[in-house]
């Protein structure tokens, strides 16, 4: 138990140091998957295709179910959105005074900033799972398609791609060499 307890703490922190690094600049759009925990452990995940655009707002997020999760969401209507089946990581914020949440599920992570006064927001959704479609985006496709949905990015270098609307951004992690590793949503605050 106790061994358990250190390994799901080693791992909530190499998820949160991934969520809380990234790029400088860039912006985004979202896609829907969901996600559901079936009995024995297994998870069952549904893909629902969405357009590759900026809401009305010119913001870009995470569609799940039709929900859009736009970073410096509420992290409690975002995990209305998702469910409750989670795993959750807290530690003191090495960004400011208050508390950063991971709140990690399967293929999908959201990274909370909860601060002094307690509200917490989603800062950071990461999303891992190559079956996960973000608006024509999955891990696993080339550098090349993602330039072909998404365009020249506003910043770029050999492990990732940047892109920015309004307050937000999308971060397109690669390999180093050709392949999307992960697709990172977060806020330009």
């Amino acid at each position: 138990m106790k061994k358990t307890r250190i390994i799901t703490a080693a791992i909530g922190l190499c998820v949160a140091a991934s969520i809380m690094s990234g790029c400088s600049d860039g912006g985004s759009t979202g896609e829907s998957a969901a996600v559901q925990r079936l009995e024995g452990g297994q998870t069952q995940i549904t893909v629902e295709t969405s357009a590759n655009t900026a809401d009305t707002e010119g913001e870009y997020g995470f569609t799940y179910n039709g929900y859009k999760i736009i970073p410096g969401t509420a992290s409690q209507e975002a995990i209305a959105i998702l469910g409750d089946d989670y795993e959750s990581f807290e530690a003191f914020s090495c960004a400011g005074q208050g508390t950063d949440v991971t709140y990690m599920y399967p293929g999908v992570n959201l990274g909370a900033y909860r601060e002094l006064d307690g509200v917490e927001r989603v800062n950071v959704i990461q999303v891992t799972d190559a079956i996960i479609d973000c608006g024509g985006i999955r891990v696993g496709d080339s550098i090349s398609s993602v330039k072909a949905i998404l365009g020249n990015p506003d910043s770029e270098d050999a492990y990732s791609l940047c892109y920015k609307a309004s307050k937000t951004q999308i971060q397109i992690v690669t390999d180093g060499v050709d392949k999307v590793s992960q697709i990172v949503y977060r806020t330009l605050d």
